[in-house]
């Protein structure tokens, strides 16, 4: 088993993360180009409007790269100053006679990004695999395979093995607007700060999406996530919560910056938890 400061060690049945598997490009590259600059500057610009956690995007600078090969997902880094102030993971998927479809598979916002180069090994087979909260460096040796968090750049033990992928469903793509957001925990926060996350996940009283949205400000909500095939437990702090076009919801967690993903993915590998329940009744 393995423990660290963020994970812990559990046992379960462990859902898996989707990795898409992404037709090829447009034929012509400059009009792909310019499309998915577009829609990258669409969703800066309608984050940075609509949160304000997200205002340093304003006229911000972006870099990309490709993460592993023939994948069609994208780290786009965004900087303003020079200083690091966010990221979007975006993928594509094109269908027969429509345009080239773009889909927010992640983002986030603050200076520690995924994949910072300031944590990447230094190996240099080390190739970037995009899976969610298992996202990792994976280092080829000629016994095995090794996986370097790419949020911390923490060594796993070279016994881990990815999951198998599982398709997802409800994410944001090109031409949706944020609609409704809600912030439950402005400031990083810890989950081991209140543990009684742990208690109720031993009696599995899990929360519903509209349980999360109605929760009250500063409410203790943790999301645990087991990763692995089971081998470690991840709780992360929630913070946030978005809701794009009022259909497609993601979750904003405390992870050495705000971190969102979408909550189809996160309640099919994990679990919200609020310490202290604080739901108040659906409006009529």
């Amino acid at each position: 088993m393995f423990v660290t400061r963020r994970f812990l060690p559990f046992l379960g049945v462990l859902l898996s993360f989707v990795l898409i598997s992404w037709p090829v490009h447009a034929e012509e590259q400059g009009g792909w180009e310019k499309a998915f600059q577009a829609q990258i500057q669409t969703w800066m610009k309608e984050l940075a409007s609509r949160d304000p956690q997200f205002k340093e995007w304003q006229k911000a600078d972006t870099e990309v790269q490709t993460l592993g090969p023939n994948q069609h997902q994208w780290l786009v880094s965004i900087k303003k100053a020079d200083k690091q102030v966010g990221y979007l993971v975006v993928g594509e998927t094109v269908e027969s006679n429509v345009p080239e479809k773009f889909v927010l598979l992640e983002y986030g916002v603050g200076e520690y990004i995924l994949f910072d180069d300031a944590f990447a090994p230094r190996e240099i087979a080390a190739e970037p695999v995009y899976d969610g909260f298992a996202s990792h460096w994976l280092i080829a040796r000629q016994s095995s395979a090794q996986m370097v968090n790419a949020k911390t750049g923490e060594a796993y033990p070279a016994s881990f093995a990815a999951n198998e992928p599982t398709v997802l469903q409800n994410l944001v793509q090109t031409g949706q607007k944020l609609t409704q957001t809600r912030t439950l925990q402005s400031a990083q926060t810890d989950p081991f700060d209140q543990i009684g996350w742990f208690n109720q996940m031993q009696r599995g009283s899990a929360v519903t999406w509209s349980e999360l949205w109605q929760q009250q400000n500063n409410a203790s909500v943790t999301l645990t996530v087991s990763l692995y095939h089971a081998q470690v437990l991840a709780p992360y702090a929630v913070g946030s919560l978005h809701l794009w076009n009022d259909q497609s919801a993601y979750v904003g967690v405390w992870d050495e910056g705000l971190r969102f993903v979408p909550y189809v993915y996160a309640d099919k590998i994990g679990k919200f938890y609020v310490s202290s329940p604080q739901v108040r009744p659906p409006q009529s």
